[in-house]
């Protein structure tokens, strides 16, 4: 699976995309224009709690709420976050 979001930083555009899977290993990555900042590991747990990475010195953090459809927020204090 993938989510994508953008982030607005200081009037500049990072493009954050997190790749996982749902069956099997769990494993997955974060991406930041492309750039691979975080992974994770096979776990028969499912995906982490939280996670945290830089995006433009700033600190994110991508948590899992719920635990049905594996819904995923991305937090960053001081910029703007949606999800496209």
């Amino acid at each position: 699976m993938s989510r994508k979001y953008e982030v607005e930083i200081e009037g500049k555009i990072y493009h954050v995309e997190l790749r996982y899977r749902l069956i099997g290993t769990n494993a997955g990555e974060v991406l930041v224009n492309g750039e691979v900042v975080d992974c994770w590991g096979a776990s028969f747990s499912g995906l982490p709690k939280e996670r945290t990475f830089e995006i433009a010195g700033k600190n994110a953090l991508l948590r899992k709420r719920g635990l049905v459809l594996e819904n995923l927020e991305l937090f960053v204090p001081g910029a703007k976050v949606w999800r496209v």
